[in-house]
C-alpha cells in the first residue's frame, strides 16, 4: 500500500486493499456491493477501524475490520476487551419491564427470546423452552417480538394477539403462546385474524377485550419497540437468545442449560444479585 510521509498508509488506499482482499477472499463478484468506510482510530494502539457494508440482492450485513496503520496487516472478527465483560452491553439494553414472561419477575438469571410466531425454528426453540420452564423455576423466561414481516405476513399479528393475552391474563399468556406455534401450520395470512381469536377463546380470554388491544396504537409500539430493542443489539434473525446478556442464535437445549447453569453458578458467587432491571 502506498504510505503517507509519517509511514502510515493512504487511508483510499487502505479502503481500496479491504475491499480487493474480501471480495477474492469471500468470492464477491461484481453482482456484490460493498462499501468500505474510511479508517478510523481503534482501542489498539497503530491500528485503524475499518467499518464495511455489504449489500446482495437487497440484502445487507455490516462488519467491522481492523487493519495495521502501515495498510499491511487485516484482523477480521471482533476486537476484545479483556477486561470487560463481553455481555454486559447487551445485559445493560435488555430491559424486561412490562414484557411477557414466565417465571418469577426478579431472577438473576433471565432468559430472553426474541421470535417470530411464524418462523419455523422458533416453533422448535418453544418446544424446548416450554420443558425448561418447569424445570428451572428460579429462572425468568422472556419473550420479545420480532416478527419478520417481510417474509412472514401474519407474524405481525401473532406477536400483538400475544402481547395482547399477557395483558388481559398473564397467567394465560404461556398457554396461548404455546397454541399459537402448535398451530403455526394450520395459520395462514388469510385464516390468521380468526385463528388467533379462537385460539384466545379456547384459552380462556376474551376475544373482545384481545381484539381491541390488538387495534389500539399503543400495542403497535410496544412490538416496535421490541424489534428496535433486538436491531439494537444486533439481532438479525429468529430465534436469538439471551441468557443473562449472553447470545444463542438457535442452539440446542443443552446448549441452553448449560448456560442457564453457568449463570446459575455466577449467581452464587456474586450473592444472587438481579442480572437485569
Amino acid at each position: 500500500a502506498r504510505q503517507s510521509p509519517t509511514g502510515a498508509a493512504v487511508p483510499g488506499e487502505i479502503q481500496r486493499r479491504v475491499e480487493a482482499y474480501l471480495r477474492h477472499y469471500y468470492a464477491w463478484g461484481p453482482q456484490f456491493t460493498i462499501k468500505v468506510s474510511p479508517p478510523k482510530p481503534s482501542p489498539i494502539p497503530d491500528v485503524y477501524e475499518v467499518p464495511v457494508q455489504i449489500e446482495f440482492k437487497g440484502q445487507s450485513d455490516a462488519a467491522t475490520v481492523f487493519v495495521s496503520h502501515d495498510g499491511k496487516y487485516m484482523i477480521r472478527g471482533a476486537l476484545t476487551d479483556l477486561f470487560n465483560d463481553p455481555f454486559a452491553a447487551a445485559r445493560a439494553k435488555l430491559d424486561l419491564s412490562d414484557r411477557p414472561h414466565v417465571g418469577p419477575a426478579k431472577a438473576c438469571v433471565n432468559v430472553v427470546e426474541f421470535a417470530d410466531f411464524e418462523c419455523p425454528h422458533c416453533k422448535e426453540a418453544n418446544e424446548v423452552l416450554t420443558q425448561l420452564e418447569p424445570k428451572y423455576p428460579d429462572v425468568r423466561f422472556t419473550f420479545m417480538a420480532f416478527p419478520l414481516a417481510q417474509i412472514h405476513p401474519w407474524a405481525f399479528n401473532a406477536a400483538l394477539a400475544a402481547r395482547c393475552a399477557y395483558k388481559q391474563n398473564p397467567a394465560d399468556y404461556a398457554k396461548y403462546r404455546d397454541e399459537i406455534f402448535a398451530q403455526q401450520d394450520q395459520i395462514t395470512a388469510d385464516n390468521a385474524s380468526d385463528k388467533l381469536l379462537n385460539l384466545a377463546t379456547q384459552a380462556g380470554l376474551n376475544a373482545s377485550t384481545l381484539t381491541a388491544c390488538m387495534a389500539d396504537p399503543a400495542t403497535h409500539k410496544e412490538i416496535e419497540a421490541d424489534e428496535n430493542l433486538g436491531k439494537s443489539i444486533e439481532v438479525t434473525s429468529t430465534p436469538t437468545l439471551f441468557v443473562n446478556g449472553r447470545p444463542m442464535v438457535g442452539g440446542t437445549e443443552q446448549l441452553l442449560e448449560q448456560f442457564i447453569g453457568y449463570e446459575q453458578e455466577e449467581c452464587k458467587a456474586h450473592a444472587g444479585a438481579p442480572a437485569h432491571k
